[in-house]
Formats: structure tokens, C-alpha cells, sequence
């Protein structure tokens, strides 16, 4: 009994947390990719079949396989990501910009992430292919 509630929670859990992702893909103040990681650790402690559906799924599938299997992304996804950190950081700096405070605090904060992620393993598109042959196997 234990064991079949501990597994719900994380189904639960996996639940929330896509749907945190797809709220954070719609709104810029969100992160995505934070959740669908997450989503995915949940799913596999609870579901191997949402677990293969979420690396199936031809948007979320190939960048969470990259990240499982390298711990990085390709230079296409990190570009993007960066820019859309950029912009999204941008328009919450230019609404804050009348508490000093929260403005610095956005600052830091996006130089952190930017510079996190900037510094994570770029690796080759072809390896990004191999990955989806990898996991489709």
C-alpha cells in the first residue's frame, strides 16, 4: 500500500510539473525546461510509460534525451534559449524599473542563469541525432 501511494505521488507530481511547463512556455516570467526535467524524474519513479511518451514527444523528447544523456544541448537550442532568456529578462527589467532594488536583483539573477548555461556542454547536432535513434530503439 505504501509503495502504490508513494508512486501516485510522484504521478502526481509528474503531472503538476508538465503542467508547470506548459505554463512557463506561454508565459515569459516561467522557465519550461526546469519542469519538463523534472516531469521526467517523477515519471520515471512512477510511470515508465509516461516516462517513454515524454521521450517520444517529438518537441520535449529530443532536448530532454540530450540533457539525460549529456548534460548539455546543441548550439541551435542553447542560442535560443539565451535569446529567450534575453528577451523575456528584458521586458521584466523594463517593468521593474522603478524599484531599484528588484531591477538589480532581475539583473543578477538573469547574469547568473545566462552565464550557468552559457557554460554548459555544447554538444554536436549529430550527437543530438543519435540520442533520438538511441532512445527510439
Amino acid at each position: 500500500m505504501k509503495l502504490r501511494l508513494q508512486r501516485m505521488l510522484w504521478l502526481a507530481a509528474g503531472w503538476l510539473c508538465l503542467l508547470l511547463a506548459l505554463v512557463g512556455a506561454l508565459l515569459p516570467v516561467m522557465p519550461t525546461t526546469v519542469f519538463i526535467l523534472m516531469a521526467a524524474a517523477c515519471f520515471g519513479r512512477s510511470s515508465p510509460a509516461l516516462l517513454h511518451w515524454l521521450h517520444q514527444h517529438p518537441r520535449l523528447g529530443p532536448p530532454l534525451l540530450q540533457w539525460q544523456r549529456y548534460r548539455g544541448m546543441t548550439a541551435r537550442t542553447k542560442a535560443v534559449a539565451l535569446s529567450t532568456i534575453a528577451l523575456s529578462f528584458s521586458f521584466s527589467i523594463y517593468a521593474t524599473l522603478q524599484q531599484p532594488w528588484l531591477t538589480a536583483l532581475l539583473i543578477t539573477v538573469w547574469a547568473a542563469l545566462s552565464l550557468w548555461m552559457w557554460r554548459l556542454p555544447t554538444i554536436p547536432a549529430t550527437s543530438a541525432c543519435c540520442a533520438m535513434l538511441d532512445g527510439k530503439s
